[in-house]
């Protein structure tokens, strides 16, 4: 923080365990090396679900923008913050200002292979301000204003807390958008393993929302730009719809695309069969409660 007693931004981070393989310590030193130097940090470890550890940052923080990193990303040059915070700053309509994913240069083979097939991991920088599903918790600014008014972070979901957020800020009317010139690396799986363990537990964890929570299951768009995004889509369509991404996925020989398909439907399946519902907490944000 600069000499200002009062800092504009709260940065948080919620980490299972303050490290996460090394990625916090690279995490924490791009934060040392930004322009911006009028913020406070506060890492929430060994709390879950990340909505109730994000809010337990708000909670323990005073900036007026709220600044929120996943815990194994880390900034790509030293003008990140500068770009979100003058973005929020010049903009009230804007809700959400979140930075691209993009992969980092040491990244091995599996892994750039995996960017050009899963779009979402692999995001275009933007030369302007662009309103954009891809905006997400892996680097984001939201006035705090706007995140107490909508309540926060739920912290009853164990998934699809980015898409839930999102939908929540534009039934406010207020954009959510990628920022120019702001980016992060965030590390793919590496490996098949992992590749597939990630898939079988996203799709375990969509079952669960699917029994249990169905007003949580939103979509997710594969596009930069929002403009034919649909939030909602019926649980019968997006049935129908697999079998022809699996069939696409296939003939365009994306076989990372596809096994992870394949994972997922099989994590989906294992979660109908199997989950339970765990009550973690009410409905609210959880915000200054």
């Amino acid at each position: 923080m600069d000499g200002n007693n009062t800092p504009k931004v709260a940065v948080i981070i919620p980490s299972f365990d303050g490290f996460r393989d090394g990625c916090v310590p690279k995490l924490l030193q791009s934060i040392e090396s930004q322009t911006f130097k009028n913020y406070e940090i506060h890492q929430v470890i060994g709390v879950s679900p990340q909505g109730k550890a994000i809010n337990q940052g708000v909670n323990e923080s005073i900036g007026d923008i709220l600044i929120i990193l996943d815990d194994d990303s880390r900034l790509t040059h030293d003008r990140v913050f500068e770009h979100l915070v003058a973005v929020i700053d010049n903009d009230p309509s804007i809700g959400m200002a979140g930075a691209s994913i993009i992969t980092p240069p040491e990244s091995s083979a599996f892994q750039k292979k995996a960017s050009t097939q899963f779009p979402r991991f692999n995001t275009p920088v933007v030369e302007k301000i662009t309103d954009s599903d891809f905006a997400c918790h892996g680097c984001c600014a939201i006035p705090r204003s706007v995140f107490e008014d909508i309540g926060g972070e739920r912290e009853d979901i164990l998934r699809g807390l980015d898409p839930d957020l999102r939908v929540r800020l534009r039934e406010k009317g207020l954009r959510v958008v990628l920022v120019p010139d702001a980016s992060i690396y965030h590390p793919l799986p590496d490996g098949w393993k992992k590749l597939l363990r990630i898939f079988f537990r996203n799709g375990y964890g969509s079952a669960y929302a699917q029994k249990f929570q169905p007003e949580t299951v939103y979509e997710t768009h594969e596009t930069l730009h929002s403009d034919s995004f649909k939030e909602k889509r019926s649980f019968g369509y997006r049935i129908a719809r697999y079998p022809v991404r699996l069939l696409k996925a296939c003939v365009t020989f994306q076989w990372m695309r596809f096994s992870a398909y394949i994972s997922y439907a099989i994590g989906y399946g294992w979660g109908m069969m199997t989950a339970r519902e765990m009550i973690l907490v009410p409905k609210s944000g959880g915000v200054n409660e």
